[in-house]
């Protein structure tokens, strides 16, 4: 594969990859909280601290998630473009 295509089998990949996580942590959110996430819950009186906690989580989650992406394009790019190398 050429960079180009990596680059956006990366970008679709890494989408993929945060959408699916969003939909777990709004799924384990709802079950420990029995609320909406904040992100999604128009209520005025929802917590700060539940609104941190939610922004930090999804954060560091999407953060980790784009970073691993990225790094494996990469180390396919330098390594003649083989998938698992």
């Amino acid at each position: 594969m050429n960079d180009k295509v990596l680059g956006l089998v990366g970008t679709a990949a890494s989408m993929a990859g945060v959408t699916v996580a969003n939909k777990g942590l709004t799924a384990v959110w709802g079950k420990i909280t029995g609320n909406e996430p904040p992100a999604k819950n128009p209520d005025p009186e929802e917590r700060w601290a539940d609104i941190l906690l939610w922004a930090v989580i999804t954060g560091v989650v999407t953060t980790v998630i784009k970073v691993a992406v990225t790094r494996q394009v990469a180390k396919m790019q330098g390594d003649g473009n083989q998938i698992g190398a």
